[in-house]
């Protein structure tokens, strides 16, 4: 039986189609320790939230005073005498550090790596801008328009969890070039995670903590938000370490029969009508044989009903699942 021989369109669509196995139907240990960090990351925001900045802030001001000074303040300008906020600066009281900035808005890397397997259930690509950062690419038209796509779901991801308050704060962060689609927010939005305080800067509204275990639980928010996006760049490692090693072979080999060797369910995305092994790659390492012989064991095949698009070529045909295409 003829051998199937590979060209530059079926190269491609191989491709994506490994990429997406990767990402979305192959379970590793990198994927448990993002849901480890984000259920770490919530509740220790919780625990400083609720313990620290609530008692701190309503010490420093009031509630009573703060509603007296909302009746009469206005928008902008001199007359206005209050602000709402998620931020805030303390300084220890027993010891001889300087102040530092606690902040509960998020930033474009906690929201993606909290979301992670939302937006990937919806079809983006969760770990692009970690991808971009790390090799150092430039922005190009399609890193932009990924974004801009990425932008219409921000919301839904938050609010279809229950957890509104996510999107606001990630609102609040200023994220330029990640908020194209995005609507608008209100204070009533973030739920607990705003505070009414005198109008001024985060800075000006210095406070004085005297408890070191305070001091500490705010120290370990900080780490835990390191630990959450430091959790979504191991997983990008890992899983563009595998992309990397099956498209090094998807180029090298002649036939669909090489990458079979190394993509032992290939059959399950491409029907081909030859059994015919070539001969093993040289050139891969034993390295990346053994990474992709361990991810292979991790593979789930999706339960959907594939639709399939069939590309003829020379007397044979490459059929490819559309369901991730």
């Amino acid at each position: 039986m003829e051998k199937i021989r590979l060209n530059e369109q079926k190269r491609r669509l191989l491709k994506k189609e490994w990429s997406h196995t990767v990402y979305n139907n192959m379970p590793m240990q990198v994927e448990e320790d993002l849901k480890s960090a984000q259920q770490e990351y919530r509740e220790v925001r919780d625990m400083a939230w609720d313990n620290v900045i609530t008692p701190q802030v309503e010490k420093n001001f009031p509630m009573a005073d703060m509603k007296v000074l909302q009746r009469y303040s206005t928008s902008s300008g001199y007359g206005r005498f209050t602000d709402t906020d998620s931020c805030f600066y303390f300084k220890p009281q027993f010891a001889d550090m300087s102040e530092q900035q606690f902040s509960f808005t998020m930033d474009i890397d906690e929201y993606l790596a909290l979301y992670h397997q939302d937006l990937q259930s919806r079809g983006h690509q969760a770990t692009i801008k970690v991808e971009y950062d790390e090799t150092q690419r430039q922005e190009n038209p399609h890193y932009h328009k990924l974004k801009s796509d990425m932008s219409h779901d921000m919301k839904s991801v938050a609010t279809s969890n229950g957890h509104g308050e996510d999107y606001a704060l990630f609102m609040e962060g200023r994220n330029y070039g990640w908020t194209e689609h995005c609507s608008s927010y209100h204070d009533d939005d973030f739920g607990k995670y705003r505070k009414v305080v005198v109008h001024g800067s985060c800075h000006s509204r210095c406070m004085m903590l005297e408890s070191e275990t305070d001091w500490l639980m705010l120290k370990q928010f900080e780490k835990a938000k390191s630990m959450l996006t430091n959790a979504h760049r191991e997983l990008w490692k890992a899983k563009y370490e595998l992309i990397t090693d099956m498209n090094s072979i998807i180029d090298q080999s002649k036939f669909l029969g090489d990458i079979e060797q190394y993509w032992t369910n290939v059959r399950e995305c491409v029907n081909f009508e030859n059994s015919d092994i070539g001969k093993e790659l040289s050139i891969v390492s034993e390295q990346t044989k053994t990474r992709l012989s361990q991810a292979m064991n991790n593979i789930k095949l999706d339960d959907k009903e594939p639709t399939v698009a069939v590309v003829a070529s020379g007397g044979f045909s490459l059929v490819l699942s559309l369901i991730h295409i």
